[in-house]
């Protein structure tokens, strides 16, 4: 196996062959396209970008590099040199990413394998770190920071550049001679030249693969201005702004982890007029990171930047998550004081009903030298950007619980801020797109949870942005992040976009409970199409067939879509409980409402259905009858209390419903430690045991308050209620 640097430096030397620009430009063709026939882009056509063939953007990007330190040339090759040495390269890159990877201590394996002791098996990541010579654990996240992909959609680059520098743009356009909205007309005009260039090269070709792939990749200013309709000085300005010759700042990269000074200018120039650029998404990237750089250029206006930042990322992370909880919900800057001092600080707090959300929010960059896996810098990037953040966000969550503190804004106003919260999520948020987020998050980050605090979650703006864009309200985004939370860090994913992709489709989910599950960045295809679909009007669908709308036009749906704004702890209760029920379950309650309407259309009395959940020591029960309010409230909590205590439940939900009118009425919440009680037992005496056919899908089946079929027969005015409630009949539903 040969080493890293032996595979890298036979790829320089195909890199200053002759043809060279053409090979990349027909993986760039071949791998940065989607490729299909007919009129509408759907999953099937976009799930080939997630083709394990294709080259990643960071080996595109690599190649580039290579192509550049020996400056341009547009030699054409023949179809069959094409192929040997697209094939030749395809092979060297497959060759290094194995050689990331250290040769495995086979005698340190085999005496893991033959030992007996299973109670002293180390975890994975111990395990693999003694199986390495090197004993150094961070190649392995180092892999995940080259090969993880990218965990930003281009149009969050396009759209939020726009909003992170809104207040530089004085100086952008002093400085460099054009807005960042410019700078967005021009980007999307060489985007355009670029398809169109494709697919008229694609419609126009006489053979399969083409000819000729280098064209399709250069434009020239003339055909910028003319599609952009921008002044052809701006246009100039925002390409030299991102551009660069060829060999420019190409001598230091001498590996695959040194700066590739062509991520950060990656329009390559050629002459004055001509240029060339190999990835859109390249250009959308560095229009939304290279400013940072220009401002540190400048010293008398760096500390100002700095703090626009920082100021961006709170105000951002605040505005999404208002347009969810509202704006009275979400409060910025609240500083806690004990009496003495200031005892900490929460950039943004959201509080609805008992749920709170704490974030800190940060935007350190992840160095170069933490990128080549040095693991000092890379452990020390992290503790600047994520563990001091979570270490504040875990205190002032804390803090939140406890009686005697004061709150108060950044205009020193006293904030009235409750102390009993049932559940806190700690957030950490970063501004760039940090590789491999996730890896770093499973890897480095020292939590602890409470049974009120939960599992912090760390993210980036721009996952902050999807959430807020595709859960439609406060009851599915607490939904999402209790359950993912709760998975911690069993969920595996080069992105949270992929996480939050599988929550829309098939919900967070499992038949078992999973110590890891890992999922591939295909599952995301849904996820990106509806956020075209919302953000550039692609023709498709804003919400993804799943999760989101299965249930949509249920009986269950309509409950959820009544409550879902609500911040009432009981229908808080009731949704979450909903939405974690099963789909199998859900239809399963769905019909059952439908069994209780025909059947109260017929006798005009209560019905009611108990669906326990054991294992999580909880419950359901659905009442359906047109009681007045008050009786029928006190029916429900008094069989929910009932069904709680036989069942050794923890919490119990309740929910009454409109059979005349097919709409939920009220909901009623039980949560308390379970005991034995003589008085309950007393109580429960006459409550007839819920069937467990309620596990059966045949709904005919179910027993609904002790009535498996409608009962023709008299029933006792003293005996025991058919309702379930266990009162007599005559002070129950009797007429």
């Amino acid at each position: 196996m040969r080493s890293e640097q032996e595979i890298f430096d036979e790829l320089e030397k195909l890199g200053a062959q002759e043809g060279f620009w053409e090979v990349i430009a027909f993986f760039c063709w071949k791998d940065t396209f989607i490729h299909f026939s007919g009129e509408k882009l759907d999953g099937e056509a976009f799930s080939q970008a997630f083709d394990r063939t294709r080259l990643s953007r960071t080996e595109l990007s690599t190649l580039i590099g290579l192509a550049c330190k020996s400056g341009f040339n547009d030699k054409q090759l023949s179809l069959d040199e094409l192929k040997e040495r697209a094939e030749h390269v395809w092979q060297l890159l497959n060759e290094l990413h194995r050689s990331f990877y250290p040769p495995l201590n086979i005698a340190a394996l085999s005496e893991k394998f033959d030992s007996k002791d299973g109670d002293d098996a180390p975890n994975f990541g111990k395990f693999m770190r003694e199986l390495t010579p090197s004993g150094d654990k961070n190649h392995f996240m180092r892999e995940a920071i080259f090969y993880g992909g990218d965990g930003v959609f281009k149009h969050q680059y396009r759209d939020l550049a726009k909003r992170r520098y809104s207040l530089d743009e004085n100086w952008v356009e002093e400085n460099k001679g054009f807005k960042i909205s410019q700078a967005v007309d021009v980007i999307s005009a060489i985007e355009q030249i670029q398809l169109e260039k494709a697919n008229q090269s694609v419609s126009s070709g006489k053979s399969w693969p083409l000819q000729y792939h280098l064209p399709m990749f250069i434009f020239t200013i003339y055909e910028v201005v003319t599609l952009s309709g921008l002044d052809e000085e701006v246009v100039e300005a925002v390409i030299a702004a991102l551009s660069a010759q060829p060999e420019e700042g190409m001598n230091c990269f001498k590996s695959v982890d040194d700066f590739n000074h062509k991520n950060a200018f990656p329009i390559i120039k050629i002459n004055d007029d001509t240029f060339v650029n190999f990835q859109a998404y390249s250009l959308w990237e560095a229009l939304y990171e290279s400013p940072f750089f220009w401002f540190n250029e400048d010293k008398t206006y760096k500390s100002i930047a700095s703090k626009h930042r920082g100021a961006f990322t709170e105000d951002f992370t605040a505005e999404r998550l208002a347009l969810i909880f509202g704006e009275e919900n979400v409060l910025t800057n609240i500083d806690i004081f004990d009496g003495k001092g200031k005892a900490g600080e929460i950039d943004v707090l959201v509080t609805f009903g008992r749920f709170a959300i704490v974030v800190q929010a940060k935007s350190k960059k992840l160095t170069i030298e933490a990128r080549k896996g040095n693991g000092k810098q890379l452990e020390d990037d992290f503790k600047k950007a994520i563990q001091d953040a979570y270490d504040q966000a875990d205190l002032c969550s804390q803090l939140l619980q406890k009686e005697g503190y004061i709150f108060k804004d950044e205009s020193g106003k006293q904030v009235k801020i409750q102390s009993d919260f049932k559940t806190i999520f700690p957030v950490c948020i970063v501004s760039d797109h940090f590789p491999a987020l996730a890896a770093q998050a499973r890897h480095f980050l020292k939590h602890q949870t409470t049974n009120v605090i939960k599992h912090p979650y760390v993210m980036d703006v721009f996952l902050i942005d999807m959430i807020t864009e595709m859960l439609p309200s406060p009851l599915w985004v607490l939904d999402y992040l209790i359950k993912r939370s709760d998975y911690g860090d069993s969920l595996l994913s080069n992105h949270e976009l992929v996480i939050l992709s599988t929550y829309i489709k098939q919900n967070l989910y499992f038949e078992e409970e999973p110590t890891l599950v890992m999922l591939d960045d295909d599952i995301s295809t849904d996820l990106e199409l509806a956020m075209l679909t919302r953000r550039d009007g692609h023709d498709g669908e804003k919400t993804p067939e799943g999760f989101l709308t299965a249930h949509r036009k249920s009986y269950v749906g309509s409950i959820i879509d009544g409550i879902e704004f609500s911040a009432d702890y009981c229908l808080q209760k009731l949704g979450l409980h909903l939405l974690s029920m099963n789909g199998d379950s859900i239809n399963l309650l769905n019909e059952a409402i439908t069994k209780m309407i025909a059947q109260f259309n017929i006798d005009h009395r209560h019905h009611d259905i108990s669906l326990p959940l054991l294992e999580e020591k909880t419950g359901l029960t659905v009442h359906c009858n047109e009681d007045d309010n008050v009786t029928a409230y006190k029916k429900l909590v008094t069989h929910c209390e009932k069904r709680k205590y036989t069942c050794k439940a923890e919490s119990w939900v309740g929910c009454c419903f409109s059979p005349t009118k097919d709409k939920f009425r009220f909901a009623s919440y039980h949560e308390s430690e379970w005991s034995q009680s003589v008085e309950m037992e007393r109580i429960v005496a006459d409550l007839r045991p819920i069937s467990p056919e309620h596990h059966i899908k045949d709904v005919r089946k179910l027993s609904f308050g002790g009535q498996p079929q409608i009962k023709r027969g008299k029933v006792g005015r003293n005996a025991p209620c058919l309702c379930g409630s266990g009162k007599k009949s005559k002070r129950c539903c009797a007429p």
